[in-house]
């Protein structure tokens, strides 16, 4: 009895910590697509916290960032098995490791930010994400 629930809950665990890895990247990107398209609120957390208005290279690589955080919201949420895809379990493999790396090395950036609520904020929970990310990699 106690195999089974310990063997549950070791699917369980990836696939909640998907979810909430997900749920923050699809939260992000669409912070990222409003500064892309102009938008300033929110803009004291991002870029290093500097800008009133995005010039036009940062919001090009907000509308980059979106996309990415789009796919990393995906190859997440088929690393933990949300639908049936044998054939592409390396690449979501592969694809979890290099968000566990991203999200570090994300974490360690904002930590190294002039800006206090990058430093406070977004370093905390990028790093966060990151150990969820890890446990998303290591899960069957």
């Amino acid at each position: 009895m106690e195999f089974r629930h310990r063997a549950t809950l070791a699917r369980r665990v990836p696939r909640f910590a998907a979810t909430v890895v997900a749920t923050a990247f699809i939260a992000v990107a669409g912070c990222e697509v409003f500064w892309a398209l102009g938008g300033s609120r929110g803009l004291s957390g991002a870029w290093g916290g500097s800008h009133d208005h995005l010039p036009v290279g940062l919001r090009l690589a907000s509308a980059f960032a979106a996309m990415l955080l789009v796919a990393g919201a995906i190859i997440v949420i088929g690393r933990a098995r949300y639908w049936a895809s044998h054939d592409r379990l390396g690449i979501l493999r592969w694809g979890t490791w290099a968000l566990v790396v991203a999200m570090m090395l994300s974490a360690i950036a904002n930590f190294a930010s002039s800006s206090s609520l990058e430093r406070f904020q977004n370093g905390p929970v990028a790093l966060l994400l990151a150990l969820l990310c890890l446990s998303v990699a290591r899960s069957q």
